[in-house]
């Protein structure tokens, strides 16, 4: 349980830090789209490098079972991308972001129904909790369309549904340690979704330059993903979601910083009474976080 909580910190950590990397290659480039095909396929590159290294101490088990939810999986979270883009033009940035802390609600609802269990009244609380303080951390209002609506609900069940395939496939893994069948995961959805990413060179082209302006993020965001792993294998992916929230803390403290520092192209500056609302936002993700883990604990005990 520690593993999962600390890989998911760490993760978290690296996924706002990974946001910062994404907006450096924006305000350069300017096409958004572009970074995912060309990060897509320098971890592609990770994925067939980490494979040989992994397999002498795991194996992947492909049965029809397996390789259909990875399968399922890998098009589910390329739906996902999709959906996350068409809504992006529905929906400023930092309203879409906000937004997505509702997956934690979506990623309850189906592993209720899946598992034909029921959470504990506490654990309710701190989803709800959880989702309240994702979305208000960068809500600035304002009336969503009901396109805007349908491609956020599509894009939540899709990242959702990610998400219970990726901690079920590791807990398929023959591997006696969980932190090499995450790794090993891992690198096999990024191979795949590195080799479904070259058709789309057809309309992006080959580009040097970019490729290393996009290896940053890839990177980052790769070690980041292989924690997630590690962290919804461990302790489910409600709880794993949880933790995750803690990204909007994160993001804030790293926005914080990087405006001490002047970087006003990478964290626009904000009036104190955002920056009063980030904070109590924050403060509310932490009660979720400790609620949740309280809410475990008292189950376990039971």
């Amino acid at each position: 349980m520690l593993a999962g909580i600390i890989g998911g910190l760490l993760s978290a950590f690296l996924q706002s830090v990974s946001y910062v990397l994404s907006r450096q290659y924006i305000n350069k480039h300017k096409t958004p789209f572009e970074l995912v095909v060309f990060s897509q396929l320098v971890m592609g590159v990770f994925g067939a490098l980490t494979i040989p290294l992994i397999l002498p101490f795991t194996s992947f088990p492909l049965t029809p079972l397996f390789c259909g939810m990875l399968l399922i999986c890998v098009i589910a979270f390329m739906a996902g991308q999709f959906g996350f883009f068409q809504t992006l033009r529905e929906l400023e940035a930092s309203r879409l972001s906000s937004l997505l802390g509702l997956k934690i609600i979506v990623l309850a609802i189906i592993c209720m129904v899946i598992t034909r269990s029921s959470l504990h009244f506490l654990q309710w609380m701190a989803i709800i909790l959880c989702a309240v303080g994702a979305v208000g951390m960068n809500f600035t209002g304002g009336r969503i369309t009901l396109k805007a609506a349908s491609w956020l609900g599509f894009t939540l069940l899709m990242y959702a549904t990610c998400d219970m395939l990726e901690a079920e496939l590791i807990w398929r893994m023959p591997g006696q340690s969980i932190i090499v069948n995450s790794t090993a995961v891992a690198a096999l959805m990024y191979l795949l979704l590195g080799i479904l990413t070259i058709p789309f060179l057809l309309k992006y082209p080959w580009n040097r330059t970019k490729c290393k302006d996009a290896f940053p993020y890839a990177v980052t965001w790769y070690a980041a993903m292989i924690l997630i792993y590690l962290c919804y294998s461990s302790l489910g992916p409600v709880y794993g979601n949880i933790i995750q929230a803690s990204r909007g803390i994160i993001s804030v403290l790293i926005g914080a910083w990087l405006l001490h520092l002047g970087m006003e192209h990478l964290e626009p500056r904000v009036d104190r009474k955002a920056w009063m609302r980030r904070f109590l936002m924050a403060v509310v993700m932490i009660v979720a976080m400790c609620l949740y883990s309280y809410a475990r604990t008292l189950l376990v005990q039971q």
